[in-house]
C-alpha cells in the first residue's frame, strides 16, 4: 500500500474526532437550555483491504489493512433530567415518557420537552418560539373538556367568566335557647325576648346578592315557629312559614307537622326579587341528607353558629394550575374552580428516529414512526407536573472526559498526517 493511504486515514481521523468535538460542544452549549436532551457519538472503521493481492498469510489469516474511521451515529439521549420548580403556573415538565405536541405558525406538527409555555395576547397556550400547544378545550355548551375530539390550539383567555349561579340550597346551623321566655308562662317581662332572626345571603339567576331573612319564635314548651322575609320590591310564596317541634331533649321532633326527615325539608319558593331575574325556589336543609340536623334546642343561647348556600355571582379568571394529566383548572373569583383544557402527550416506538429541527423541536421521520398522541399517564406516556421545568440532562463531567479524548484522537491523527506528509516529501527528494 502506498503512502496516501495513511495520509487519508489521518484525514479520516480528524474528521471524525472533529464532528465528535462538534457534538461535544453542542452539548456544552446547553447545559442551560430547558428540555435539551444530549448527544453522543459513536464511529466505525472504514472497510479494509488486502496487501498487494495477498489475501491471507501462510496459516489462512487474512492480512488486511484499514483504510480509516467514519462516523457511526450521532445518537440523543432521552434520559430523564431533573425538574426546577419556577413558580410559573403555566410551565410544564413531563416525568415520564412523551413529548409536548407543538403546531408552528406554518402548519407543521412538532414535538418538545420544553414546556416554558405563556399566554399570547390572543389567549394561545404557545411555546418559546411561539408555537401553539395543542389539546383539548373545554366546551363552552357543555362544560367539560372532550378529549374525544379532535386536537386544537389551546386557548386560555384572560376575560373567561365562571358564569352565575342561583341558589338553590340553603343551611343554617342554629341553636334555639330551651330556656328562653315562653309566651304562655307567668314569667316576668324582663325576661329576654324568645325569637331568633338570621340573615342568609344568597344570589339570584343573573348573580345578584339577594338576603333572606329567618325569624324563630318560640310558641310554646319545645315548640317554634318560623318566617322567611325578603326586602321590597322582593316577594315570597309559598313555604314562608312553619312550625318546628323538639324533644325535651332538645332534639328536633317535627317540621311543618311531619316528621323531621330530609324529604321534609321546607321550600321558600316563588322568590320573585322584582329586577326581572328569574322566579326562585329555595331548598331550606334543616335535615341533611343523611339525616343529622341542623336546627337544635338546647339551654344555651339563641345563635346562629354556621350557615351555607351553594349559589355564587359570575366570577372572573384568578389562578391557574396544572395537573399530573395535565388537565389546566382555572381559579374564579367567585370561588369556582373549572378545567379549562387539556395538554396532549405525543409518544414514538422511536425516539432515537426523531429529527431535531431547532427551538426544542423535533419532527417525525420514518425511522421514528407517526406519534401516538393521548392523554398523560395513558399509554405509557408520563405525568405532567406544574410550575416546573425539565432541565437539560446534559452531564458536564462526562462532556470534559469526552472532550479530552477527542482532543487526543485528532491530536494523534494529525501526528499521522504530517508524518506522513514528511515521508511524501523525502520520497520526492529521491530524485536529488
Amino acid at each position: 500500500m502506498s503512502l496516501y493511504s495513511a495520509f487519508y486515514s489521518g484525514l479520516s481521523g480528524l474528521s471524525t474526532n472533529a464532528n465528535a468535538l462538534n457534538v461535544i460542544g453542542n452539548n456544552l452549549s446547553n447545559i442551560n437550555t430547558v428540555g435539551f436532551k444530549g448527544s453522543s457519538t459513536t464511529f466505525r472503521d472504514i472497510f479494509s483491504t488486502s496487501l498487494g493481492g495477498v489475501s491471507t498469510q501462510g496459516n489462512g489469516n487474512p492480512i488486511q489493512f484499514g483504510l480509516g474511521v467514519q462516523t457511526n451515529s450521532v445518537s440523543q439521549d432521552f434520559s430523564q433530567s431533573s425538574f426546577q420548580s419556577t413558580g410559573n403556573a403555566l410551565d410544564m415538565a413531563i416525568q415520564g415518557n412523551g413529548f409536548f405536541t407543538l403546531q408552528t405558525s406554518d402548519g407543521r406538527q412538532v414535538f418538545s420537552r420544553a414546556g416554558n409555555f405563556t399566554r399570547n395576547n390572543d389567549g394561545y397556550l404557545v411555546a418559546s418560539d411561539g408555537a401553539n400547544v395543542m389539546g383539548w378545550n373545554r366546551d363552552s355548551t357543555t362544560g367539560v373538556v372532550n378529549t374525544s375530539a379532535s386536537l386544537s390550539p389551546i386557548r386560555i383567555d384572560a376575560s373567561t367568566t365562571a358564569s352565575a349561579f342561583a341558589t338553590q340550597n340553603i343551611r343554617l346551623g342554629i341553636n334555639l335557647n330551651a330556656s328562653t321566655f315562653d309566651p304562655t308562662s307567668t314569667t316576668p317581662a324582663s325576661t329576654p325576648v324568645s325569637s331568633l332572626t338570621t340573615p342568609i345571603q344568597v344570589y339570584d339567576s343573573q348573580g345578584n346578592a339577594q338576603n333572606v331573612t329567618v325569624t324563630y319564635t318560640k310558641t310554646g314548651p319545645n315548640a317554634w315557629s318560623y318566617a322567611a322575609s325578603v326586602t321590597a320590591p322582593a316577594t315570597i310564596g309559598s313555604g314562608a312559614t312553619g312550625t318546628l317541634t323538639f324533644s325535651t331533649t332538645g332534639t328536633l321532633l317535627t317540621i311543618n307537622g311531619q316528621p323531621a326527615t330530609s324529604a321534609n325539608n321546607p321550600v321558600l319558593g316563588n322568590i320573585d326579587w322584582g329586577n326581572g331575574t328569574a322566579v326562585q325556589s329555595v331548598n331550606w336543609n334543616i335535615v341533611n341528607s343523611d339525616n343529622s340536623v341542623n336546627v337544635t334546642q338546647y339551654s344555651a343561647a339563641s345563635t346562629t353558629s354556621s350557615s351555607f348556600q351553594d349559589g355564587y355571582a359570575a366570577g372572573t379568571l384568578r389562578d391557574l394550575t396544572v395537573d399530573q394529566n395535565g388537565v389546566i383548572t382555572g381559579t374564579f373569583t367567585n370561588g369556582q374552580v373549572i378545567s379549562l383544557a387539556q395538554v396532549a402527550l405525543s409518544s414514538f416506538t422511536n425516539v432515537n428516529g426523531l429529527v431535531q429541527t431547532g427551538n426544542n423541536h423535533w419532527g417525525q421521520s420514518l425511522a421514528s414512526g407517526s406519534p401516538t398522541i393521548g392523554l398523560a399517564n395513558q399509554g405509557g406516556r408520563g405525568g405532567v407536573l406544574g410550575s416546573n421545568l425539565e432541565l437539560s440532562n446534559v452531564d458536564v463531567a462526562g462532556e470534559f472526559t469526552k472532550l479530552i479524548l477527542s482532543q487526543r484522537g485528532y491530536q494523534a491523527n494529525s501526528r499521522i498526517v504530517t508524518t506522513t506528509d514528511e515521508l511524501l516529501q523525502e520520497t520526492l527528494n529521491l530524485k536529488r
